[in-house]
Parts: structure tokens; sequence; C-alpha cells
């Protein structure tokens, strides 16, 4: 794909004999579309497919945290792609055809604030997590105590999540959610990260666990 930006072409759209124009993050881009177009069904071809796929049903579940977590990331393409390119080679695992996500590897934020150290979290009754961190504001320069919390749970058995990214700040060192009652006796991962108020620089999110939902 090429990017186009000249006096010529102009915001130049759709077709022209084999070139196809858009516009995409800003810029007036143009790819060739091919004569014939292939199914590659090879062995590597299938299993690249199935990875992109499983990640993809993640991706979409995620969809609301993401765009903020991978928004500064996202140069030259969304926050999803961002998403999914960021973890496809490390998440994905297990042998063709029978892959699985594996949830402790996956980044579900992207950036270089200064992140929480010793993120713990705790299960109660009610469906609470508790989660708690050393408030380590002034560390480095960009650590302040009033950057936002964004807590991430996800229910793998039931494809669905819930987050919280306004209750807490670095400095107050601990924060609760509650999951639905339906959640109880499932697992769930639980990741942490941080973000600067009223900004997009975020910190890398930390995978704190999998945890049980206690009713």
């Amino acid at each position: 794909m090429a990017i186009v930006q000249n006096p010529i072409t102009g915001r130049t759209k759709k077709k022209f004999g084999t070139a196809v124009f858009s516009k995409q993050f800003g810029k007036n881009t143009m790819r060739t579309k091919p004569a014939d177009v292939r199914n590659p069904k090879t062995i590597p071809q299938r299993q690249q497919r199935n990875k992109f796929s499983l990640l993809v049903v993640v991706a979409r579940m995620l969809m609301g945290f993401i765009r903020v977590t991978f928004k500064k990331a996202a140069v030259g393409m969304s926050p999803y792609n961002t998403f999914v390119k960021t973890n496809i080679a490390n998440v994905v695992i297990g042998d063709y055809p029978n892959f699985s996500i594996d949830y402790s590897q996956m980044k579900v934020s992207k950036g270089s604030l200064k992140g929480v150290d010793n993120g713990i979290c705790s299960p109660d009754h009610g469906q609470v997590l508790n989660i708690s961190w050393t408030d380590n504001s002034g560390n480095t320069v960009d650590a302040l105590p009033t950057d936002n919390v964004l807590i991430l749970a996800i229910n793998d058995t039931k494809n669905a999540t819930v987050s919280d990214m306004a209750s807490a700040t670095r400095s107050d060192a601990n924060v609760q959610i509650t999951v639905p009652l339906s959640w109880v006796n499932d697992n769930v991962h639980v990741y942490m990260c941080l973000k600067v108020s009223a900004q997009d620089n975020v910190s890398d999110s930390v995978y704190l666990g999998s945890f049980p939902v206690l009713a």
C-alpha cells in the first residue's frame, strides 16, 4: 500500500485501473487490486488465519478498553489493529488446529508511562475483587499521584469483561470492583495499568493473575 500525497492525485478515491485509492488515518493511500484473488490453503496460511481469528474475538470483546489504552500507540493504524499486532506473536499458543489464548502473556495496554509496583488482586465474597499496589508517585518524573488506575477483568468462560477506569488514582494504592453475580465460580483474568488524567499517555499493562469469583 502506497501513501499518496501530491497535487496530481489530490483527494483521489475509489478505483482507477488496477489502483484502489482511499483515505486512512488522515492520509491518502493507494493499493493495487490483484488480478486473481487466491485463498491459500497451506498449513502455515491456515495456522496464521486461525491465530488471527482467535485474537480478533478477544479484541472485539475488549474494544471499549483498548480504544483508550492503545490510542497513543496506534500510529498509522487503529487501536484495534495495534492490539492484535502487539499480541499475536506471544498470546496465541498450542498446535494447529487447537490454538488457545494465553491470557498471562496478553498486553491490554501499551505505553511509556511509569507502571504500577507490587500489584495484587484478592477475591472476596460478594463478587468483589480487591486490588492493591504500592504508591510509587514521584519515583519518576511522570509518576503522578493523580494518574488514573485502569482495571480490567476478563471472563473468558462467558466472553465478557468488566472494567473500571475512574475510581482510583496512583496514590490511592487500592480499589475494589464488583463483577456480575452470574460470574460466581468462574475464573477471571485481572489486569491493571495507569493513565495520565485527561491525556492519552498510558503504562504497559500488568497481569495480576486468574482468580475465582466468590459468591
